[in-house]
């Protein structure tokens, strides 16, 4: 079926949605935080950025320069703005919204640097795997504690060793510490940025770290409550090999992150 100039203008409205960008953004954070069942999230974080490839692959969108140049500004914008709020929440769930919110929106990179549908659907497995791991461990700590606040409870290294070992690695993933799939997509959406954007990238990475680092003062030092600290080490079994499958399939992506860096070889 031939795609009218109405059914692109849909595609790529809809697509705003979808690879989200402000204020449209909202709609997905408003969905994350309504949806509670652990399995239907993680098929919202996996799928949720995939239809914005396909709408926004469907549509073939050619921008002229002046377009080009906005909608770069405004994802970019978009990006930095929602990783300058992952430094102002302490509740972990809106953190990951927020933190795909920002990931997600450096996607029109690759829409405006020419990546075909297979590359960019690539780059946000690689984000969407990695926003999964942070919402599963996320999961775990509300099962445990009934919430996820940020430096309420303190000291989840010696309390729960294990579950703090996997919120370490999901955040490190998060942060694109090399060999994590992160640290490939945004070295690739790099190869595809001009100079600006770059830059505005660059400072997107910064702010993830400082967000990171303040995730792990929060919940991993300090010195545990006492009524958290786990009599037996059994009851922790469980919980930490959910989180390491989510771990293992972050490493599992990360092969197919690889040959992202022959890009940079062309």
């Amino acid at each position: 079926m031939e795609t009218t100039p109405m059914m692109i203008s849909l595609m790529a409205l809809l697509a705003v949605f979808f690879l989200p960008l402000f204020p449209f953004s909202m709609v997905f954070n408003t969905v994350l935080r309504a949806v509670r069942l652990v399995w239907l999230r993680a098929a919202l974080l996996l799928i949720w950025p995939q239809i914005g490839v396909w709408l926004i692959s469907g549509a073939s969108m050619h921008l002229s320069q002046a377009w080009t140049s906005a909608v770069l500004a405004w994802a970019t914008g978009t990006s930095l703005f929602y990783a300058w709020r992952m430094l102002s929440t302490r509740d972990l769930d809106i953190w990951i919204g927020f933190y795909a919110s920002s990931a997600w929106a450096l996607a029109w990179i690759g829409v405006i640097g020419g990546a075909g549908a297979i590359e960019l659907s690539a780059v946000m497995a690689c984000l969407s795997v990695t926003v999964l791991a942070l919402a599963l461990v996320s999961h775990c700590l509300c099962n445990r504690w009934g919430d996820v606040y940020v430096g309420l409870r303190p000291g989840l290294a010696r309390a729960m060793p294990r579950l703090g070992a996997a919120t370490t690695l999901s955040v490190l993933a998060a942060l694109g510490a090399p060999v994590f799939p992160v640290f490939f997509a945004m070295i690739y959406l790099l190869s595809l940025s001009n100079a600006a954007t770059v830059v505005s990238v660059l400072i997107v990475w910064l702010l993830w770290s400082w967000a990171g680092a303040q995730i792990w003062q929060g919940f991993l030092f300090g010195v545990p409550h006492a009524e958290y600290v786990f009599k037996s080490a059994v009851h922790d079994i469980p919980v930490f090999w959910t989180v390491l499958a989510a771990l293992l399939a972050v490493a599992v992506i990360v092969a197919a992150s690889l040959w992202s860096m022959t890009w940079l070889m062309h």
